[in-house]
């Protein structure tokens, strides 16, 4: 009798095919697809809604830049504030602090250097035993101002102490009235702070009509602690420079140069 080889367990023959029952059951996987593979496979569901692309607005686009560009405008605008606010009060505030200080070549307005209650009248005694200092003098203007503005003396010369006058004269050659305003300066430098200023004509409104001639004075005098400076040993000549400017009220009712 022909023995038949014993079949596996859950094994069936079937279209003279071998296969397993689970394959019989579930369906054979198709062909080149490997068995694990098959078994193994499964679905996974989206519930979650699809992504929608949306591209952004020009409102959203711009919305960065015009919040830089505003902080940027605000800051400028500050600083253009302050600049304005600092040319106003800088003239006035140079002007008091080189006159206190004699720093830049201007000279100290009197009274100076610690006179009793302010009185710089303690300070006028003359040292006879220093040697005289010899005062020379400078006047110009801008070239934009139609003035001739020049000193009535060449030179003077002074003790320490001893007060001296000098005139120079302003003559308005234009045929308009006009309003000039002077700075001045003392060279060398360091003897700034011991040329003490009694009256001046600087820094003040000087309105000259079409044609017209002033004489301005200026009343001054060497402190008498030159002579107790070191550094002003061999200091023989000190000048004493004017220079005129052509100056206007603005809108605002101050003063100003013309550029």
């Amino acid at each position: 009798m022909q023995s038949f080889p014993r079949l596996l367990p859950g094994v069936a023959r079937k279209d003279a095919a071998w296969v397993c029952s689970s394959c019989a059951k579930g369906g054979r996987p198709s062909p080149g697809t490997p068995f694990f593979q098959s078994s193994m496979i499964r679905t996974i569901s989206n519930t979650s809604k699809p992504r929608q692309n949306v591209a952004p607005t020009m409102e959203q686009l711009r919305a960065p830049f015009q919040k830089k560009n505003n902080s940027t405008m605000y800051y400028a605008f500050s600083i253009i504030m302050g600049t304005v606010a600092l040319s106003y009060g800088s003239v006035p505030l140079y002007k008091m602090i080189c006159q206190t200080t004699g720093w830049g070549g201007q000279p100290i307005k009197a009274p100076g250097h610690g006179g009793a209650a302010g009185d710089p009248s303690t300070r006028l005694q003359p040292v006879t035993s220093a040697k005289r200092i010899r005062i020379t003098f400078n006047g110009s203007v801008s070239d934009v101002l139609p003035w001739k503005f020049t000193p009535q003396q060449r030179e003077v010369r002074v003790l320490p102490g001893e007060t001296a006058l000098a005139f120079y004269t302003a003559t308005n050659r234009s045929q308009d009235d006009i309003i000039g305003v002077a700075t001045y300066s003392v060279t060398p430098a360091q003897v700034a702070p011991y040329f003490s200023k009694i009256q001046c004509f600087c820094f003040e409104e000087q309105r000259l009509n079409a044609g017209e001639t002033v004489d301005m004075p200026v009343f001054f005098y060497i402190d008498p602690d030159f002579v107790n400076d070191p550094n002003m040993k061999g200091i023989e000549q000190v000048t004493l420079s004017y220079t005129f400017f052509k100056a206007r009220y603005d809108k605002d009712g101050h003063l100003k140069p013309y550029a």
